[in-house]
């Protein structure tokens, strides 16, 4: 977990160099999350889980017309129902998740909507799973004698933002898991997770940013 804070702020430090504008705000907003798993002949399915998400995001102007970095930082809440072997098995995941998006500003609807991509990791705090009305916690590690999952999931954040007032915009997020995340060589699990936030502006430096 070391290793995202100190991508967190190299980011911030190498990027702000290049900054003529920072801006620092507050996020919250809800999680609709789901996964892809299977196995040698069997897909599994289930339903989408809706939790929550909170924490904060910097957006520092780029010397590229048009172009910012967005980086954020969120304590999320996901959740799954899958249906594994004939049994319901709702999990439920703390995340900590760090989006990395480079963000366009374009002209569309009066300057307002924007649309970002990049990377993201994200690292697994705690986790809970019920089977048959036993609800167990979630062990993190590599170890598939011993572990249920690895924590560090990467993978591509999508983004669309509309500015609603000066100080606030709304945004769609999609975060595509690339990482595999079973310890089990023959089972394959990616998260998928939809994001919509409300994001509020705290707090700019430097010049008065012309597009936001």
């Amino acid at each position: 977990m070391k290793k995202l804070f100190i991508i967190f702020v190299g980011c911030f430090f190498i990027t702000s160099i290049y900054c003529q504008n920072i801006q620092v705000g507050a996020v919250g907003g809800i999680n609709i999350s789901f996964a892809s798993a299977k196995e040698p002949g069997v897909v599994f399915h289930g339903t989408p889980g809706i939790r929550y998400a909170l924490g904060g995001y910097m957006d520092m102007e780029l010397p590229y017309e048009k172009f910012s970095f967005r980086p954020s930082l969120l304590f999320s809440r996901e959740s799954y129902a899958p249906v594994l072997y004939g049994d319901r098995t709702p999990i439920r995941i703390s995340y900590l998740t760090i989006p990395l998006p480079v963000m366009y500003h374009s002209d569309l609807m009066d300057k307002k909507l924007t649309f970002g991509l990049g990377p993201y990791l994200a690292y697994a705090l705690s986790g809970k799973y019920t089977n048959r009305g036993e609800t167990t916690k979630i062990e993190w590690g590599s170890d598939p004698n011993k572990d249920d999952g690895k924590p560090l999931d990467i993978g591509v954040d999508m983004q669309v933002a509309y500015q609603f007032q000066e100080n606030i915009f709304f945004a769609l997020r999609f975060d595509l898991g690339l990482k595999q995340l079973s310890d089990e060589i023959d089972t394959k699990v990616h998260t998928r997770n939809f994001g919509i936030t409300c994001n509020y502006f705290l707090w700019e430096s430097g010049k008065k940013a012309a597009k936001k």
